[in-house]
Order: C-alpha cells, then sequence, then structure tokens
C-alpha cells in the first residue's frame, strides 16, 4: 500500500511539472515546487532505489527536465533546482549502490537503473542541451571571484558534475554493436561538447591559476572524454593515416573472407553422398600415443587437420573465484571528425593547460584536498598525454610537470602501495589491481619519455634526462619494484594486459639500465647490508 501510494505521489508531482506542446514546454504554476518535492523523494529512497527507477521509466528527464532546461533558462531558482535534480538523477550506479550486487534481486535493481542512466545520456547528445550548459557556465565564469556568490559556486560545481555524470554512463554494447569508424552515443555526446563550445571552458578551468578549485572536476571530465581512445592512434590522425587505415581494414576483410571460403570448402568436402560408417582407421606416422607406438586414427581424414589430444575429453570446470580477469578497457576508433576534435584539443591542452593543470592536481593530493583515489586520475592523464607528446611531436617542456625525481617517487610510492593492498584487501583486490594497473602506466610512459629525451638533439634535455637516470638507477627500491610485480602477479585480478605491459616496462628499464652503465664505465650499486646477530 504504502508503494502505490508513493507511485500516486511521484504521479501527481510530475504532472504538477508541465507539458510540452510542439516543441514548445509549458510550465505549470508549481513546477518550482515540484522540481523541490522530486529531490526531496530521491533523498529518502529505499535501497532498491524505487524513486529512481520510477522516474526513469516515467522518463521524466526526457520529456520534462531537459526542455525545462533549455526553454525556461531565464528563471533562475527554477534553473538551479532543475540541474540539482539532474546531478542526482545521472549519479552513476555504483554511487548509488556502493559497489555491482552479489545477490540476484538487488542486481536486477543495478542493471534497471543502468539502463535508465544510458537512455539519458541518449538524450543529452544534443547540442541544444549542452549549448545552454556551456553558456551559463560562460556567464558564471565571467564573474570575477568578488563578485561571485556562493550560489554561483555552487553552480558551476553542479554543471561540472553534470557533464561528469553523463560522460560517465558506460556503453550499452549489446545494443549500440557499433564498430570502428562509427559514431556511438558516447562520440555524439563528444560532438555535442564540441559544438557547444564546452571544450573551450574546459580548457580555460585547466589553464587559469584563479580557478584551481575546479581542477580535480576537470582533470576526471577530461579522463571520461578519452575513455576509448588510445594516444597512438590520435596523435596518427589526419597525417596520411586515413590511406593507410583504409588498406589495412581491406587487408584484415580479405583474410576473414579467404577463412571463411576454406571453412566453406571443408564443409562441402566433409559432407558424403551417402553416410558410411566405415571411414576407416589411419596411423599418423611421428605421433606417439600413451605406449611407444604412433596414434591411430578412426575418423575420415578430412578430419584430420583437427585432431589434438584434447579432443572427447571433458574440459576442467575452473571455479568462479580463480578465473582469469577479463580485459576491462575497451578501445575502438571514433569516427574522423571526433578523433580530429580529440586530437586538436589534446595538442592544445598539451601546450597550455597540461602543466598548471597537473601542478594543481598534486597539489591537491598532497594537501589531502581530494576524495579518495582521486591520483588515478593524476596517474592516468600522465600515462595519455605524455604518450601523445611522444607520438606527435616530442617537445619534452611541454610536459616538465610531471618530469621530476618527486613524480617518480611519488608513481613508485602509489604503485607500492596499491600492490601491498592487493594483499591484505582480499574483497576489493580487483580494484587495487586496476589502480595497480594505471601506475603502472605512468611508470612505463615517464621511463619512454625520460629515454626518448635520451635521443634529443638538444643538450640541456639530455643533461635533464641523465639527472633523472643517476638517481632512480642508484636507488634500489625502482630496481626491485619489477621483481617484486612478477613474483605477485595474479591472474585472478590481472588481466593479460598488465603482464605485457609489466614486460614490456621493465625490458625498457634494464636497456636504458644497460646503456647507462656503458656509458658511465663505472657504477656504484647501492645495496642494504645485513647486520649480522652477536
Amino acid at each position: 500500500m504504502d508503494l502505490y501510494m508513493m507511485n500516486c505521489e511521484l504521479l501527481a508531482t510530475c504532472s504538477a511539472l508541465g507539458y510540452l506542446e510542439g516543441g514548445t514546454y509549458h510550465k505549470e504554476p508549481d513546477c518550482l515546487e515540484s522540481v523541490k518535492d522530486l529531490i526531496r523523494y530521491l533523498r529518502h529512497e529505499d535501497e532498491t532505489r524505487d524513486v529512481r527507477q520510477q522516474l526513469g521509466a516515467a522518463q521524466i528527464l526526457q520529456s520534462d527536465l531537459l526542455p525545462i532546461l533549455t526553454q525556461h533558462r531565464q528563471d533562475k531558482p527554477l534553473f538551479d533546482a532543475v540541474i540539482r535534480l539532474m546531478v542526482n538523477l545521472t549519479q552513476p550506479a555504483l554511487l548509488c549502490f556502493g559497489s555491482v550486487p552479489k545477490d540476484s534481486s538487488v542486481r536486477h535493481h543495478f542493471l534497471q537503473v543502468l539502463t535508465y542512466l544510458q537512455a539519458y545520456k541518449e538524450a543529452f547528445a544534443s547540442e541544444k542541451a549542452f549549448g545552454v550548459l556551456s553558456e551559463t557556465l560562460y556567464e558564471l565564469l565571467q564573474l570575477g571571484w568578488e563578485d561571485r556568490q556562493e550560489e554561483d559556486n555552487l553552480l558551476i560545481e553542479r554543471i561540472l558534475l553534470l557533464v561528469r555524470n553523463i560522460l560517465h554512463v558506460p556503453a550499452n554494447l549489446e545494443q549500440e554493436k557499433s564498430i570502428d569508424d562509427d559514431a556511438s552515443i558516447h562520440d555524439r555526446l563528444l560532438w555535442a561538447i564540441h559544438l557547444s563550445g564546452m571544450d573551450d571552458l574546459l580548457l580555460f578551468l585547466s589553464s587559469s591559476s584563479a580557478e584551481q578549485q575546479w581542477s580535480l572536476h576537470v582533470l576526471e571530465i577530461i579522463s571520461l572524454m578519452f575513455r576509448d581512445q588510445t594516444p597512438e592512434q590520435l596523435a596518427g590522425v589526419g597525417q596520411g593515416r586515413l590511406a593507410q587505415e583504409r588498406s589495412t581494414d581491406v587487408a584484415e576483410l580479405e583474410v576473414l573472407r579467404q577463412r571463411e571460403m576454406a571453412e566453406k570448402r571443408a564443409r562441402a568436402l566433409q559432407r558424403g553422398n551417402r553416410h558410411s560408417r566405415f571411414g576407416g582407421s589411419y596411423i599418423v606416422q611421428g605421433l606417439k600415443s600413451i605406449g611407444e607406438k604412433d596414434v591411430v586414427f578412426h575418423k575420415g581424414l578430412h578430419n584430420l587437420q583437427n585432431y589434438s589430444s584434447d579432443l572427447g575429453k571433458q574440459p576442467r570446470r575452473v571455479p568462479k573465484r580463480r578465473q582469469a580477469a577479463q580485459e576491462l578497457s575497451v578501445h575502438r576508433r571514433s569516427v574522423l571528425n571526433v578523433r580530429l576534435f580529440l586530437r586538436d584539443f589534446c595538442s592544445e591542452f598539451l601546450e597550455n593547460c597540461y602543466n598548471p593543470l597537473m601542478g594543481a592536481v598534486k597539489d591537491h593530493l598532497l594537501r589531502e584536498r581530494a576524495q579518495q583515489h582521486d591520483e588515478t586520475y593524476y596517474m592516468w592523464a600522465m600515462a595519455f598525454f605524455m604518450a601523445f607528446n611522444r607520438a606527435a611531436t616530442f617537445r619534452p617542456g611541454l610536459v616538465s610537470e610531471t618530469l621530476s625525481i618527486r613524480t617518480f617517487h611519488f608513481v613508485e610510492q602509489n604503485l607500492t602501495n596499491y600492490y601491498e593492498m592487493m594483499l591484505t584487501d582480499r574483497k576489493e583486490a580487483a580494484s587495487w589491481a586496476r589502480r595497480m594497473h594505471l601506475a603502472l602506466k605512468a611508470y612505463q610512459e615517464l621511463l619512454a619519455t625520460v629515454n626518448e629525451m635520451d635521443m634529443c638533439p638538444d643538450e640541456a634535455v639530455r643533461e635533464s634526462s641523465r639527472i633523472i637516470k643517476n638517481n632512480i638507477f642508484y636507488m634500489m627500491e625502482y630496481r626491485e619494484l619489477f621483481l617484486a610485480l612478477f613474483r605477485k602477479f595474479d591472474e585472478r585480478y590481472h588481466p593479460r594486459s598488465f603482464l605485457r605491459d609489466l614486460v614490456e616496462t621493465t625490458h625498457l628499464f634494464l636497456k636504458m639500465l644497460e646503456r647507462f652503465c656503458r656509458s658511465r664505465g663505472n657504477l656504484m650499486v647501492q645495496n642494504k647490508r645485513k647486520k649480522r646477530k652477536k
């Protein structure tokens, strides 16, 4: 009865918002109060997130809130309340439930909330909605800090949180089935951000010393924008790579076609005119059976190429908790105009914003003004933009903020901490392993950039690289880190890509160490001396 009453109250509140007629939204006199009521209902929802689900099923955001946002911007109290409600409605499902629920009934509610979030993301993929958000943000940023009220700062933060929430929604791979060079919903959202000018505002917030309080919000939004991209691929866009991509695609298609034709021919050979149980038995010379004799093969010759010692054996079932970790990151090639926009954004970000933003974020992290695990965005940005800088036109000055011994020490400390937490906090081991992978990527990129500096014609750059190497090769922690990571590699938590990155980083470290030793002629190695007990 209580749930039914709740449904009735929600229905009445939603009806009191207004109605859409011929593209124009007519708000009711109680519109503002109704929005505030909905915020209040969301505050008191139960653990299944019933109110959120009912509002998602009624498509309130698509049919009421977005039209109010775009058509009634001049009504400031209503606009502020709608933004507040939208931030609440679009918050990630993981934040609502704390984690992915193990219980099947609660998991059903989790997946339902996720489906509604994906519908919200699709509704936001329009220039109109982002245009209003960009204009509002621009007007607020025009105000000097002495003219800015507390509610202005709150509205700036809510707009940034709303953009973050919308970008955070994961793609529905089953529904979209998007392929490379196809415009996914995420691509359409990025294009709407570009057309509305929101990207320029993000660049301004990154570079401005007066707006450093938003640095972590901005870094999180940027990391979500580049979620599906690889820096090497972006750096090569528009540099004669289009024809190469096309020829690669044609070659891949041809290989698939040939394979399909071969399978078709093999199937035709297998189909005899009439069935015979007397296919004959054959001895496979050189392939020993259990004893000393050759293997006896009892099927037709056309099946010989599929022969394996495992034929007919029942595969051993691996328990769920011992199964190998799955790859989580999905990289796909976005549509060309989106890739060109992202490449230009990267270039401009490196040119004007990378050093000031990373300095501000590091300051927040060291002073512990950030939220828990916010350093992962810092390490992602380090790995991504340093890789882009190397792949595009290598200029060490653009990433000088993160090229220091302090940065090496910071990443190494976090990597060791994650690895220790993974061993102690078994319940959250998979999350610690993912953070470890991010830290390893950042460490790999730091080493690759120092290695690239060695090849630089500029003497000052080579000298900087030599100073960094002097420090990291003499410190025992940096040398023994890889050995510890190899020893504690656990395929239940670490995907195959982690192992590949670990091998590549170790190889690069050893190659650099070898070159360093050759150039020096003598190298003092620091080692811990064990005290002998009397």
